[in-house]
């Protein structure tokens, strides 16, 4: 096969790719410029960038006759761009007949027409008198109140207005309202204070349960008693306070106020503060809140400070500069110790049998393990002590013994050569 045949079928399927890569481009186009600018599509730059394309592509690689490639390629290229318009003619006159059908001339056209007349008849003023009344259709006439401004309605009435009067019966002002006649009433409710210049006359009862009548009941009482003869009073005060005195008073219960304040052996629940500074012996003490006692002990709730009223952690103890915690580490594991730098240490007899280190060593002077005891000393022993007793060396030389064993009694020997 020679080089020109070859380049033949290079061409072939060049165009072929073209003018399917062209047919591709042109159909999305169309559809593209029928919703906004198919008079401005232009397919003769589209459809050279394709071709340039798909050419560059294909024949890169190869040393052809450029004349009669081109040529080919024109005549190609003319052919596919006459076959687009042709199908792109009619695609766009296909889509232009489906738009077409589916507009409602005589809707649209209607539509403007009362819209334009609208518009005018809005500018139009009629003149004067130009309006005969029987001209107008009454029955099917409606005017709101926004449209009626001034001038005195006669005869008015309305769903909730029933105007029988045939003089001015009430008049409306910005700051206040008049009823130039008598006021009739199922019921007046008057939020605020009110003042009447004339008699207050109650036909009807006033209710027992109103605060009107409890003030007018407590008014009265207090002026009747404000009237007794003062020294009368106090006669029978006087009476009644010294049989108080001489034989006592025998009561129940206490109440104040409706609430119980002291029954025969306790106090009653209302009773939530007081200023009690001596208790005798307490059987039971619950609290739910804060305690205090004694300037030292300190109880909130899932705390305890002594002397302290911030404790830091379940059990919080201080001495002077020294806090000594209780608390949880972690889970199933628990924490006693100083959270600060300070040392630790444990004791008995007053002695400093076990010190905890800040830097977390721990301190022994004299260790048990089972029955072997375990000291430390720079010379060798000379005491007696018991069999199996283990003395460190604390003043190591090369050659020396790193301890020393007691055998019993005063008898010791040396153990361990540092080397």
């Amino acid at each position: 096969m020679d080089l020109n045949t070859h380049l033949a079928k290079i061409v072939e399927g060049l165009v072929a790719d073209i003018t399917s890569n062209v047919l591709v481009r042109v159909d999305s186009a169309i559809s593209s410029a029928i919703n906004n600018r198919l008079a401005a599509y232009d397919y003769a730059s589209h459809i050279q960038e394709a071709a340039n394309t798909a050419f560059e592509k294909r024949v890169s690689e190869y040393t052809v006759d450029p004349k009669r490639l081109e040529n080919r390629i024109v005549t190609k290229i003319n052919e596919t761009i006459e076959s687009a318009q042709s199908q792109t003619r009619e695609l766009v006159e296909t889509q232009v007949q489906a738009r077409l059908a589916t507009v409602d001339f005589q809707r649209a056209i209607t539509d403007s027409v009362s819209t334009l007349v609208a518009d005018r008849m809005s500018e139009f003023v009629f003149p004067p008198n130009s309006i005969d009344p029987a001209a107008l259709k009454l029955l099917d006439l409606k005017i709101t109140g926004d449209n009626i401004n001034g001038g005195i309605i006669e005869n008015f009435g309305s769903t909730g207005i029933d105007d029988r009067a045939s003089q001015v019966a009430l008049t409306i002002l910005d700051d206040s309202t008049v009823i130039e006649n008598n006021l009739l009433t199922k019921d007046l409710t008057v939020q605020g204070s009110m003042t009447i210049n004339g008699k207050f006359v109650v036909n009807g009862a006033v209710p027992e349960d109103t605060e009107f009548f409890r003030k007018l009941v407590s008014s009265t009482t207090s002026s009747t008693l404000d009237s007794i003869n003062h020294t009368l009073f106090n006669n029978y005060s006087t009476l009644i306070f010294d049989q108080i005195k001489r034989d006592g008073l025998d009561l129940a219960k206490i109440t104040l106020n409706g609430q119980e304040v002291a029954t025969t052996n306790s106090l009653g629940s209302a009773i939530v503060n007081s200023n009690l500074q001596n208790l005798g012996e307490l059987k039971e003490l619950r609290v739910s809140g804060e305690s205090l006692l004694a300037q030292t002990l300190y109880v909130t709730p899932r705390r305890v400070g002594i002397n302290t009223i911030e404790p830091s952690a379940a059990l919080s103890v201080w001495d002077d500069e020294i806090e000594i915690v209780a608390k949880k580490k972690q889970k199933d594991v628990g924490y006693f110790g100083t959270s600060r730098q300070q040392q630790l240490v444990l004791s008995a007899n007053n002695k400093d049998n076990l010190t905890l280190d800040i830097d977390g060593s721990v301190k022994v002077n004299d260790l048990m393990i089972g029955p072997m005891r375990f000291t430390a000393a720079g010379t060798p022993p000379n005491y007696v002590s018991e069999r199996g007793h283990v003395v460190w060396n604390t003043n190591p030389n090369p050659g020396g013994p790193l301890g020393w064993i007691c055998l019993g009694a005063a008898n010791w020997a040396n153990f361990g050569v540092i080397d």
